[in-house]
């Protein structure tokens, strides 16, 4: 195959199936993989507990670590595939931020976002809320257990908004409901051609 993306970024909700594919198409790609570090953030469990609280912290903390990560993946001179797009940071902030703390997220997001260069292509991995809290409980992780219906809702909104209005990078969304080698395989197969930007739905 030849391939005509350098970053390719793999989006989605919590329990969407983003990593699992990113790292599959990687493989098949021999490609990079980067997934983000959001288990080494010291500010994720205590917010899931208080969410008012640490809400700010945390989503300035993963902003930072986005950023700082994404500059690194491409002053490297190859091929990689992320589980996750930058701009995730501005979705998670508007469900999670209110009021002032918000305003003075998105002020230093648009700073932030400057110097930010975009994916060649982004896949957007849809699922119910329902198949997303199956998989959320299934895969186990403690600080997830009690994430509600109505958050991954939200959650799935703000990223419709994001690219309702994107028209910088391709946009591909299409619902997850394969196993991970066959959506592998389907997403792989779409990576022959080029997209035009913004969002397409892929049936």
């Amino acid at each position: 195959m030849n391939v005509n993306y350098r970053h390719i970024a793999i989006e989605g909700n919590i329990g969407a199936g983003k990593t699992t594919l990113a790292k599959k198409l990687s493989e098949r790609l021999n490609a990079r993989f980067v997934p983000e570090h959001f288990e080494d953030n010291s500010f994720l469990s205590p917010f899931y507990k208080d969410p008012i609280r640490y809400g700010f912290i945390l989503e300035l903390s993963f902003l930072e670590d986005r950023f700082r990560q994404m500059k690194e993946a491409y002053s490297k001179d190859e091929i990689f595939v992320s589980d996750y797009l930058w701009e995730k940071s501005l979705v998670f902030a508007k469900v999670n931020l209110k009021g002032e703390e918000l305003r003075l997220f998105e002020r230093i997001y648009n700073v932030m976002a400057e110097a930010m260069p975009v994916p060649d292509l982004v896949i957007y991995l849809h699922r119910g809320p329902d198949r997303l809290l199956g998989q959320i409980s299934r895969r186990g992780r403690d600080f997830e257990s009690k994430i509600p219906a109505d958050y991954l809702t939200k959650v799935s909104a703000g990223y419709r908004d994001l690219f309702a209005s994107e028209n910088r990078m391709p946009v591909l969304w299409m619902s997850n409901d394969y196993g991970p080698d066959a959506l592998a395989s389907e997403v792989f197969n779409l990576l022959d051609k080029r997209y035009s930007m913004g969002l397409q739905l892929i049936p």
